[in-house]
Parts: structure tokens; C-alpha cells; sequence
């Protein structure tokens, strides 16, 4: 039996770690990063929000802490975006809105190349995510013409793996959903085991992770389309093609 470990954060683990194990795999949540809320800045959202003309959800961790913070603001004449597809079903669902996402990639540059943002003089973009982060989505907005403020709501903090249990059966692959997350991982496994990861195959779903791992010496990386059903039928495939 293959054994699959899923480095994301936890409350985005259960759908892909079902869909891996319906393969017949056993799937293990692989700890890196934890995700803890910032009260404080939650307080603030709603207001910063009821100033912006369009809300930008960078990932579904802000989604889940910040949504609920808006329960009860009537945000119906606001745009919605983010820039991957499974982040705006769910962002949909809560809001009932329709979100704006690409169809084509799943980042920030994607997102930019849409024709809907060619135009965003004079509009104010609200950019929610956690503390830190890139840049480019607000910088190029600003290029446009348009005026952007971050609402940081939440901060990632380092995770605790279990480490004798890696080392004692080390997993067929590990799917790693952000270039945080490889250095985590590189960070938090120390320079001992860093010969061991760089041996391993990984699943990704951005070129930008791939590349990242590869810094770190990984050669084996697959790389599929940001949603969980692409990513597992790409270890199917690679699985496969490689028995």
C-alpha cells in the first residue's frame, strides 16, 4: 500500500486525504504549519471591508478565519476574487455571490491577466490573507490605478511531525501545496534528513513549488493542476508509469 502524506494546513486536509485513500492509499496529514487567528485584525475586518469596493481572499485559510467575521455585512454590490477555483466554489457557497477567479493557472499573475482587472482606476481592493506574504497582486493594482490596503488575520506557526515515525517509514510521496511549505518542511526535518527528502517523490500543484523543491535538491516532483482531484490522479499516474 502506498503511504501518501498531505502537508497543508489541517482544516483543508479532509477532502484530499479522503480522495487519496478511495485509491486504496493510506493518506497521513503531515503537520508543517498551523494556522492561528489574529483576533485583533479579525475585529477590524469588517470595517476595512465596508470601505473596500473588492475583496481579495488569498487563500481558503483566510476564507475560513475572515468570512465569518462578515456575517450579517450586506456585501452584495462588492467583488469577490480569488485565484484558485476550489477557493471560489467555496467562497461562492458562503456568500452566495459569484467570485472572481482564473480559469487559466491558479496565482496572482493568472488572476492579473484577466480582463476584468484591466480596468481598476479609482477602485479600492482589500487584500485578505495572513501575516507576510507576496507582493505583486497589491503592486500591480496600485500600477492600475487602484488603491489597496492588506487586512493580515491570521499567521502560520511552525507544526510538530512526527519525525521517528517518518524515519521509520518513510512515504511514497508527499503532496505539498506551497513554497512555505517546502521550507518548512526542509527547515523543520534538519540537515540530517535532507538527503532522505531530496530522495523523495512529491506532488505539487503550482510550477513555482516545483522549482522551490528543486533549490532544495528534489528531483522527483509532479505537478498538476491546483485542485485535489488533479493531484491525485497525477501520483495515479505517476504510480503507474513508475510500479
Amino acid at each position: 500500500m502506498k503511504r501518501i502524506l498531505a502537508a497543508r494546513p489541517l482544516a483543508q486536509c479532509p477532502g484530499l486525504l479522503a480522495a487519496l485513500r478511495a485509491e486504496g492509499w493510506q493518506a497521513e496529514h503531515l503537520p508543517l504549519m498551523a494556522i492561528e487567528a489574529l483576533p485583533q485584525a479579525l475585529a477590524t475586518l469588517p470595517a476595512l471591508a465596508a470601505r473596500a469596493d473588492a475583496l481579495f481572499w488569498v487563500s481558503p485559510s483566510a476564507i475560513d478565519i475572515g468570512w465569518p467575521a462578515l456575517a450579517g455585512m450586506d456585501l452584495a454590490a462588492k467583488r469577490l476574487a480569488c485565484v484558485g477555483a476550489s477557493s471560489a466554489k467555496r467562497l461562492a457557497a458562503l456568500s452566495g455571490q459569484p467570485v472572481l477567479h482564473p480559469t487559466a493557472g491558479s496565482d496572482s499573475e493568472a488572476l492579473l491577466a484577466m480582463p476584468e482587472l484591466a480596468d481598476v482606476a479609482g477602485q479600492n481592493w482589500l487584500i485578505v490573507r495572513g501575516q507576510g506574504g507576496r507582493a505583486l497582486l497589491a503592486d500591480a493594482l496600485a500600477q492600475r490605478g487602484a488603491a489597496t490596503a492588506f487586512a493580515e488575520i491570521y499567521r502560520r506557526v511552525d507544526g510538530a511531525p512526527d519525525w521517528a515515525a517518518f524515519d521509520a517509514s518513510p512515504p511514497d510521496a508527499v503532496i505539498i501545496t506551497s513554497s512555505e511549505m517546502v521550507e518548512q518542511l526542509f527547515r523543520l526535518a534538519g540537515p540530517s534528513r535532507t538527503g532522505a527528502l531530496q530522495c523523495l517523490l512529491y506532488c505539487v500543484p503550482h510550477p513555482r513549488i516545483a522549482e522551490r523543491l528543486a533549490a532544495f535538491g528534489a528531483a522527483r516532483v509532479v505537478t498538476t493542476r491546483a485542485d485535489d482531484a488533479a493531484m491525485v490522479a497525477g501520483l495515479k499516474e505517476w504510480f503507474r508509469r513508475h510500479p
